[in-house]
């Protein structure tokens, strides 16, 4: 049970949502912990992953949205907080009524006198993700919008690959995108810090007459399915699994309140190993027109068999041609570019759809629903079932 309870004074101004919830019982007669979630930035998966945590264990759950921060937390007596809030010397001993307040915080605090936990997204994963994603699309020329270990990561990660090359530009410096964009080499791959800085450079570059993702491939982070969808050109976009986030933070919350001790060295959240393709990226960059075509081709046939040597003969190739443009474009087998796709697929199947998961492997292409589980295991380090319960109430394209 969610709610928030308003005590009231005579003439019915609200006098205090905070100190207001004292004897707040749960059904079973039993008080209800009373968390408060404070966030600056509340992105939907993560509050959804919040509320859906609160719900299930039958916390009193706080929204705090506006007004005093330090008066909101003067004023709170409740069990514990969930906070992204980064300013220096806030969740100190005179900010707080209670000593021993449990705190998991988003972010990393300074000048912080009370013991918390943070959960927060891997960053350098992230970052990594990135680079790897556009290094096997064929990019050569790379530029990062971005201020945070995200974009430091994604530059160490290019530079292991041999590109040392990566044009940047800080996401606090707005009004200098357009014409850092007109000057980037083309074609090029431009990662974002997230979804709506990535959304400003393809609003940008689309102002420019900058083609994407001919001239500009954007890529962003946390899959919000609207701000991915607000651009004429669709957005792709790295799942950092804000939902999952959002849930661990409450269990993490949890855990505190009754009597662990906070884990110094925080707790990250892995993102989701294959990034969210839409039209804002192309899977072929490639020098060679041919492997567009043959990639195009394995794309709108996954569901069919398609030995190599057939493949070979379609586009007029022998066997050892066909694994040589491969390996010279991707360093990989077309096998493994075949399987790759069919994991996409199946991902997209199971964030999108309700299927069984023998009508997944079949849509996806995979010969058999033993040869999914094993190979999506592999990639995920999950069984697909594992995965599609780790994913928040289905949500589609569409909204």
């Amino acid at each position: 049970i969610i709610e928030i309870r308003i005590r009231s004074v005579k003439n019915g101004i609200a006098k205090n949502i905070f100190s207001g919830i004292i004897n707040n019982k749960s059904r079973g007669g039993m008080r209800s912990k009373r968390v408060m979630l404070m966030a600056e930035w509340q992105v939907g998966h993560l509050v959804h992953g919040v509320v859906n945590y609160a719900h299930s264990h039958n916390w009193h759950l706080i929204l705090w949205h506006s007004g005093s921060v330090r008066s909101a937390l003067r004023n709170w007596r409740g069990d514990g907080i969930i906070a992204s809030l980064p300013y220096p010397g806030l969740f100190t001993g005179k900010n707080l009524v209670r000593s021993d307040m449990k705190l998991v915080s988003l972010t990393a605090l300074k000048q912080s006198s009370i013991p918390y936990t943070m959960v927060r997204e891997n960053n350098r994963a992230i970052g990594k993700l990135a680079a790897e994603y556009f290094i096997r699309c064929g990019h050569r020329h790379f530029g990062v919008y971005s201020a945070s270990e995200r974009g430091t990561s994604f530059c160490e990660m290019l530079k292991e690959w041999g590109f040392d090359e990566c044009a940047s530009l800080p996401t606090g410096e707005p009004e200098k995108l357009p014409q850092w964009l007109v000057h980037l080499p083309k074609p090029c791959a431009v990662f974002a810090e997230n979804d709506w800085d990535a959304a400003d450079v393809i609003n940008s570059a689309l102002l420019n007459d900058i083609d994407i993702p001919s001239e500009l491939s954007v890529l962003g982070v946390g899959n919000d399915i609207c701000v991915c969808h607000a651009p004429s050109v669709s957005l792709s976009s790295i799942d950092s699994r804000l939902y999952q986030l959002g849930w661990c933070a409450a269990e993490e919350l949890d855990r505190l309140i009754e009597g662990g001790e906070p884990k110094s060295q925080g707790i990250f959240i892995p993102p989701a190993p294959i990034p969210i393709e839409r039209e804002s990226t192309d899977f072929v960059v490639r020098d060679d027109p041919r492997i567009k075509e043959i990639v195009n081709y394995m794309k709108l046939h996954l569901q069919q068999k398609l030995p190599i040597h057939s493949l070979a003969v379609y586009f007029g190739l022998s066997d050892s041609a066909l694994y040589k443009l491969f390996a010279t474009q991707f360093n990989a087998s077309p096998k493994q570019i075949l399987q790759e796709l069919r994991l996409k697929q199946a991902d997209y199947i199971l964030r999108m759809e309700t299927c069984t998961m023998k009508q997944v492997a079949a849509k996806a292409g995979f010969p058999t629903l033993a040869a999914f589980f094993e190979i999506f295991k592999k990639k995920y380090g999950c069984t697909p079932g594992e995965w599609k319960k780790s994913l928040p109430n289905l949500i589609t394209e569409e909204g």
